[in-house]
């Protein structure tokens, strides 16, 4: 449990940091503003924050549909007020009606973006383990086989 609590913390700080990345490079493109030399800093500490409660929440392997709603909606709510604190705290914009709207905006893109990654990976994970399956239950019909025979 242990273990998949760290690879999950890691693969989730990976691509939320990676959207962050992305996510800053449109708005400092638009915006016409010079990074500060702490940003990269910034942007990994902030992609490890918001990492560790989406990591905690695969911790909650819920069979109701509900739940998991609920526990998503919550996640989502709980990244959002992150971001806008790690916002304030590094200094990166006052907080605004339209700040927290475009907040929203990049939550919403990250958000997307990392369940976007994750599906296209597990969908190749189950594609390979199908495969190895396949190859194992042919090889394991043809040992019947020439057993019965």
């Amino acid at each position: 449990m242990i273990k998949e609590f760290f690879i999950s913390l890691l693969h989730y700080f990976v691509d939320i940091t990676t959207a962050v990345l992305i996510a800053a490079a449109f708005y400092l493109t638009i915006s016409g503003q010079t990074p500060h030399k702490t940003l990269l800093w910034e942007i990994l500490l902030s992609g490890f924050i918001t990492a560790l409660p989406t990591a905690v929440l695969l911790c909650f392997d819920s069979k109701s549909v509900k739940k998991s709603v609920v526990l998503w909606i919550m996640h989502f709510l709980a990244i959002f007020l992150i971001t806008l604190l790690l916002l304030k705290m590094f200094g990166w914009c006052s907080i605004t009606p339209l700040s927290v709207l475009l907040t929203f905006a990049a939550v919403v893109f990250i958000y997307f973006f990392t369940c976007f990654v994750h599906y296209l990976v597990d969908r190749k994970h189950a594609t390979v383990m199908n495969q190895q399956l396949k190859k194992r239950y042919i090889s394991d019909a043809i040992k019947d086989k020439n057993t019965a025979e």
